[in-house]
């Protein structure tokens, strides 16, 4: 692809982990896009302590994710699903286009089963979620079940730090939970590193970073046709 047709697309993480993730994509998948980074930690703790993504703090987090649309970017992606509204809100006054990392996922799930578990290690991440499935369920006209299920092991050792077990936890947890579901969605970014670590698993099990950075940049490629 020419220089000209070059992409620059700032990521909006809450997780600092989560740079070297999309880093390893992009080379993989669209080289010819560039990757600008921000970590916001305050935002995702916010919503911690509160036990919730409130209107305020997603209010607060489409203000940040609005102030990253400068002249020198061409898109910007929300990698955080418990703040993923805040990404809709942005792209609603945005003149660039704003990108929730989740909404791939979220559509792919669908088109895969009518039984869909969405796991999450942060309570915080489970309606944002459940909400995205079901809006993207009624623009497709369907009508899933949908549970869901807070790995609370895993919380614990997400919230200290503690990356290896962390990871163990989250694919005991989709091991024990799989069973029964037509689709397995994970609710956070985080976690699609234990995918190596599952075991067997009869389901399809989704993760948003390689679904919708390859769909960011299927959109992306539209717009330097």
């Amino acid at each position: 692809m020419s220089d000209s047709a070059r992409k620059t697309v700032r990521l909006f993480h809450t997780a600092p982990a989560l740079v070297a993730v999309f880093d390893a994509l992009a080379a993989e998948l669209a080289p010819w896009v560039v990757l600008r980074h921000t970590v916001r930690e305050d935002l995702l703790k916010r919503a911690i302590d509160l036990g919730q993504a409130t209107p305020e703090v997603i209010e607060a987090a489409a203000s940040a994710i609005a102030e990253q649309t400068h002249d020198d970017i061409d898109a910007v992606v929300c990698t955080c699903s418990t703040i993923g509204a805040a990404a809709d809100l942005a792209n609603a006054t945005s003149n660039l286009p704003v990108f929730r990392i989740d909404r791939a996922m979220a559509r792919e799930s669908l088109m895969l089963g009518e039984r869909i578990l969405v796991l999450a290690t942060l309570r915080t991440t489970i309606e944002p979620t459940v909400s995205l499935l079901k809006s993207e369920a009624g623009a497709m006209g369907r009508a899933p079940t949908i549970e869901s299920m807070v790995l609370d092991e895993a919380r614990a050792l997400f919230l200290s730090g503690d990356t290896d077990r962390y990871l163990q936890a989250v694919a005991d947890g989709i091991n024990a939970a799989a069973l029964d579901a037509d689709v397995v969605v994970l609710a956070q970014a985080s976690m699609a590193a234990a995918l190596p670590l599952v075991k067997a698993v009869n389901a399809p099990i989704l993760t948003s970073p390689r679904i919708g950075f390859a769909w960011v940049t299927r959109e992306l490629s539209g717009l330097a046709a």
